[in-house]
This record gives structure tokens, C-alpha cells and sequence, in this order.
């Protein structure tokens, strides 16, 4: 049988480009060989698509990155995608995982793992989102959004305003961004104002929302049209807040799956998880983010990522895992779904 040409496309210009090198690794790893012939493409800091075939010990090692002096522009790693069947963009953050990609793929017309251009757009921008799912029902923490240009000339008013709304502490996050970059916990109007301007380092537009006090529990989405959610998870941080250090690099944070609560809140977390699937017309797979708070129980739905981190230690596998579905069968499934969701778009031209 003739094997599927996969391009895997990682790195990125994006603040998550070290986080999709390693999940570029692990997704290369565990794609069944009897099946696919693998040809990655390294996306450099600065825009240059780098051909490398399958040597995961240069992605690794960042020797990569010298490979792609040798390449200009996009050129060549566009013309080693248009020679493949699938591609699998094992990218995260802005200019990847916010439809940017996804657009250079349909011009292509290429079947590609994952959401398309509307919905990673949508789900990219924290904002946006939580306008789609309070029309859509699903409960979510109060917040404030703020802009660059606001933060610059009216910080006093803004900071007023989202102590009055929203109370102390607060949390501070760029619109669009991933992996709690640029993410800071405000407990004064001080560090409020300092965490905005911080934030909006990161991108023109702020989110800050009210703090929850609870568990942070995951959910894997899977599939299309009929999408499947897996077992809830329970993320137990090491550090105050689970932020990148935290996700990525200390390695001192700890899971437990299944999570620890009650079936009937498993059952919920399951069905808001689909239900912010569908309503932000999701497609292949997401892993949406929720709190569990203390006292009242309330279930809250926190993001939606919709290429979420494939590292040895991510939560989308292991969650999947839990529910036997092993890594290499996760990825042939995601492959089969981006050939499914290619033919399901298909449209008169």
C-alpha cells in the first residue's frame, strides 16, 4: 500500500514556537510509519519555511534553525507541502493556531488536522469567543476587555472599572495568546495597572476576568460533525496559577485523570465541551479549558484551544490515553479527520 504523505508544520512566529518544536517531536514520534511518510517543515522566528524530512534530532536540538539559512522566504517549504497528501500544522499561538495558517493551507487545498480558518480565528481571540458562548448559553467568568490605545490614555478609569465589576484579585490576559503567555494575577489597582500594560505587550486587545477560586479541569474534544469528548482531567499546579513555567518547564505540576469530582459534574463538563465545539464550528479536535469553583459548584467554561500543546506531558494525549486511545492511534485519528473535514468542505467553484 502507498504510504500518505503527512507534512508536519511547526515553530511559528508566534511566543509559543519552543512549545510546537517539542509538540512537533512528539506528533513525528508516534505517527504510525506503516501508514504515513512524514516530511516536516521547520517555520523560522522570522517567516522562512525550512524542509528537514523526518530528523526529529535537529528539531530537538534547534539545529534546524542553521538548516534554514539555506532558504528564503516560504518557497521551499511551500513547495515540499504542495507535495505532500495532509498536513498536520503542529502549531500554537498567533500566526499558527489563529486561522493564519489554515488560510495558506486552503489556498492550497490541502486537507490539514484541525479547526479551520473561522473557527481558530474565533477561538484564537479570547474576546470573540466569549461572545460566541454567551449566545451560545455556556456559563463563564465575568470580565472587562480593554485596548491598547484605552490602557495608554485612560489607564486610571480602566483599572477603576474593572475593580468595581470584577474585584480583587483579578486576571490579566492578552486577547490573543496561548500557553498563559503574558498571563498575570492582579491583587491591588496597582499591579492591575501594571499587569494591563504588560499584557498589552502581547496584543492589542485585554481580557481581565474575575477570579474563580477552584479546580481547573480539561476536556478533550474529538472528531466532526459528531464530536466525542473524553474523560475531565484535573490540572493540580505547582505554583499559584498555572502558567507557562508552570505547563512547560519546571515539570513540577501534577495531573489526575480522571478529575476528581462527582459523575454528574463529569457528564456536564462533557456536554459543554461539545457544546462550545459546536458552536464555534470546531473541527478534528480542541481541548476546552474549565473551572470547578469552591462552595457553589458551578461549572465554568475558561478557553478552548484549538491546537493544544502535543508534548509528552500535555493533557490532550493523556486525557485521550485514559480512554485508550494510545498517541500513535490519536494521530492516525486526527489524519483521518482532516481527509473527512477536507471532503465535508467541499464546495461548487
Amino acid at each position: 500500500m502507498k504510504k500518505i504523505k503527512v507534512a508536519v508544520l511547526f515553530g511559528g512566529q508566534s511566543t509559543e514556537h519552543d512549545v510546537s518544536c517539542l509538540s512537533a517531536v512528539s506528533v513525528i514520534k508516534n505517527t504510525d510509519r506503516e501508514k504515513f511518510e512524514v516530511n516536516a517543515v521547520g517555520i523560522t522566528k522570522d517567516g522562512v519555511w525550512c524542509p528537514i524530512g523526518d530528523r526529529t534530532d535537529i528539531i530537538s536540538s534547534g539545529e534546524w534553525r542553521k538548516e534554514a539559512g539555506k532558504y528564503k522566504g516560504m518557497s521551499a517549504g511551500l513547495e515540499a507541502v504542495s507535495e505532500c497528501d495532509v498536513v498536520f500544522p503542529v502549531m500554537h499561538g498567533i500566526m499558527a493556531e489563529d486561522g493564519t495558517i489554515q488560510g495558506v493551507l486552503e489556498l492550497l487545498r490541502k486537507p490539514y488536522v484541525g479547526c479551520g480558518v473561522l473557527a481558530d480565528a474565533v477561538c484564537m481571540d479570547k474576546v470573540y469567543t466569549k461572545i460566541v458562548l454567551e449566545k451560545a448559553g455556556i456559563p463563564q467568568a465575568e470580565c472587562v476587555y480593554v485596548t491598547r490605545l484605552e490602557i495608554e490614555e485612560e489607564l486610571d478609569e480602566k483599572v477603576s472599572l474593572c475593580g468595581e465589576k470584577l474585584g480583587y484579585p483579578c486576571f490579566v490576559k492578552p486577547s490573543n495568546s496561548g500557553s498563559s503567555v503574558g498571563v498575570y494575577k492582579a491583587s491591588s489597582p496597582e499591579e492591575l495597572a501594571t499587569a494591563l500594560k504588560e499584557a498589552s505587550k502581547y496584543d492589542r486587545k485585554v481580557l481581565v476576568e474575575e477570579f474563580i477560586d477552584g479546580a481547573e479541569i480539561e476536556c478533550a474534544v474529538l472528531g466532526n460533525d459528531k464530536p466525542q469528548a473524553s474523560t475531565p482531567g484535573e490540572i493540580l499546579p505547582s505554583k499559584e496559577f498555572y502558567d507557562y513555567e508552570d505547563k512547560y518547564l519546571s515539570g513540577t505540576s501534577a495531573v489526575r485523570i480522571p478529575a476528581k469530582i462527582t459523575d454528574e459534574q463529569k457528564e456536564t463538563v462533557r456536554k459543554f465541551a461539545v457544546k462550545a465545539f459546536k458552536a464555534l464550528d470546531c473541527a478534528g479536535l480542541s481541548r476546552v479549558d474549565f473551572f470547578l469553583e469552591k462552595g457553589t459548584g458551578r461549572i465554568l467554561l475558561n478557553e478552548i484551544n484549538t491546537l493544544p500543546g502535543f508534548t509528552e506531558i500535555s493533557m490532550y494525549s493523556k486525557m485521550w490515553a485514559y480512554d485508550g486511545v494510545d498517541f500513535k492511534t490519536l494521530v492516525t485519528r486526527l489524519i483521518d479527520l482532516a481527509f473527512e473535514n477536507f471532503e465535508r468542505n467541499k464546495r461548487i467553484i
